[in-house]
């Protein structure tokens, strides 16, 4: 399956680091299909099933079988959602290219408030991510959004 994604540098961690961070979900992570330079994931378990990770909203999305996934993937929304180009410009004028085995991301205060700006942005491992997301994940997850995303998904 492509769609336009960068290699998981280190995919072993990053798998230890899915199982371990966003093991409460119950889903039993079996390889990263791949990675956006933002940090969105696509995933699959051992059962098959493809999951979309998307760091931003601190949410796992199950999308079913590969069809399904790629079905999803195509969307003209997932698609802008993954490039996140006007993002990864800002980031990449702002903070240099990232290092391998690293993304771009947000503060956690903009990952909890829904800020977009672009003082907001920073470089930070694929792994440290993953542990970081899905901690703040765990903490939300019974929370209704409107609680701790106030902004909209793009500015």
């Amino acid at each position: 399956m492509t769609f336009g994604g960068t290699v998981v540098a280190e995919p072993a961690r990053a798998l230890h680091a899915l199982r371990q961070a966003w093991g409460w979900t119950h889903v039993d992570f079996a390889e990263i299909v791949g990675q956006s330079l933002m940090g969105h994931l696509l995933v699959i378990d051992c059962a098959g099933t493809y999951h979309y990770l998307d760091p931003d909203l601190l949410n796992l999305t199950a999308l079913g079988n590969e069809a399904a996934a790629q079905a999803h993937m195509a969307q003209d929304e997932t698609k802008l959602i993954w490039r996140a180009d006007a993002l990864v410009d800002a980031a990449t004028e702002r903070l240099g290219f990232t290092a391998m085995g690293e993304v771009y991301s947000r503060t956690v205060s903009a990952l909890l408030s829904g800020d977009y700006g672009h003082e907001q942005l920073v470089r930070i491992s694929l792994v440290e991510l993953i542990y970081l997301t899905g901690d703040l994940a765990r903490q939300v997850h019974d929370l209704p959004p409107e609680t701790y995303q106030a902004a909209p998904r793009f500015k």
